[in-house]
């Protein structure tokens, strides 16, 4: 904890407090097809964007399987729970996507945080600091914990000045 505080010393919020949920992806891997509904899978979510270039698609009903939790929409974040750990992305407009294994699901209230802001928050030392307590959790390698993602400590700073920041971050990305 004193790696943290001396990354951030203002007032934190726990993740969950800013969310509508956070949802764990299924533990099993879809059925892929060579088209149909995508699946976002953890090489997709890399460097704070999600790369369509190798998309995975399965059948309409796998689809609705996955999403029966929580459907990703537009402005939803995806966290890696693993292989790598802590990666983060926002769901762009028009991605019609459910998630594959090793992935949770970030559904931002967007009347308590500004999803660049959250985006950038998670992407910094100070987050992925928290999130690298989890290496050497798993047997075969790290994961992240949902209880340990749903803890994570995020800077509480007003809204307008959160869409501020996110802003400015955004362009200078």
């Amino acid at each position: 904890m004193k790696i943290i505080k001396l990354a951030y010393s203002g007032k934190c919020v726990p993740l969950h407090s800013l969310c509508i949920s956070i949802t764990d992806c299924h533990h099993s891997s879809p059925t892929y097809i060579s088209s149909g509904k995508m699946v976002v899978r953890t090489f997709n979510v890399q460097d704070g964007i999600m790369s369509l270039d190798k998309v995975f698609f399965t059948d309409e009903e796998t689809f609705n399987q996955r999403v029966s939790r929580a459907r990703p929409e537009a402005g939803d974040l995806i966290i890696t729970r693993e292989a790598p750990m802590g990666e983060v992305c926002v769901i762009p407009k028009g991605v019609d996507c459910c998630l594959g294994q090793r992935l949770v699901l970030v559904k931002p209230d967007l009347e308590k945080v500004d999803i660049q802001f959250l985006l950038y928050s998670l992407l910094s030392e100070f987050s992925q600091t928290q999130i690298g307590k989890n290496k050497n959790t798993g047997s075969i390698v790290s994961n992240l914990r949902i209880p340990l993602l749903k803890d994570l400590l995020i800077p509480d700073i007003e809204i307008d000045a959160q869409r501020a920041i996110g802003n400015v971050l955004s362009v200078i990305d």
